[in-house]
């Protein structure tokens, strides 16, 4: 069993990854065998619409999300982790969400059976902000984007008010959620 951590924060050690991290520790204790992809460190561009990945799958650019596609595709569980920014995902996650069309035409249009699996997609969300609303933008991105890369989204820890580098750490319940979590992804079956 691989669970795959994706985060998706710019800020290196900070709350998003904090959390992730804690969620991957959760995992591991299960038995999984983990993996972690720390979006920010990658060389990949935005999805430029051109189309190539509806013919073969396969996305015209050459860069790291190539490697993305294929830990996305191995793993048997996901936990894809984003600060919230001006009520959505980071720039990182939704430029990651964008060029997995590629994926999405591997299910939709190939019919690709390693999508159609339905394995387990968990969200960590974590914002500065309270709002009521916050994370409704980033739950439907990540609900369709588990969707196309033959996730099921299955559960998620949204935290609110936490803001300063490593904060959380303050807030014990949350990484015991966190926790809860990546043992839930190493774990649960249909």
């Amino acid at each position: 069993m691989l669970v795959l951590g994706v985060a998706g924060s710019p800020r290196r050690n900070g709350n998003t990854e904090i959390l992730l991290d804690e969620a991957l520790a959760g995992a591991r204790d299960a038995g999984a065998e983990v993996e972690k992809v720390v979006l920010s460190t990658l060389s990949f561009s935005p999805c430029i619409s051109c189309g190539a990945c509806a013919k073969t799958g396969i996305c015209a650019l050459k860069d790291d999300m190539q490697d993305v596609y294929e830990k996305i595709t191995a793993a048997d569980a996901l936990i894809f982790a984003s600060p919230n920014y001006f009520y959505h995902l980071s720039a990182w996650a939704k430029a990651t969400i964008d060029r997995s069309q590629a994926l999405w035409a591997r299910k939709h249009i190939l019919k690709d059976p390693r999508f159609n699996q339905n394995k387990k997609g968990f969200f960590i969300g974590v914002a500065a902000t309270k709002g009521a609303r916050l994370f409704k933008g980033s739950i439907w991105t990540m609900q369709y984007f588990f969707d196309a890369a033959g996730y099921k989204s299955t559960g998620q820890l949204l935290v609110r008010a936490v803001d300063g580098k490593g904060e959380i750490r303050k807030e014990p319940k949350y990484l015991k959620a966190a926790n809860k979590l990546g043992h839930e992804a190493a774990t649960q079956s249909e």
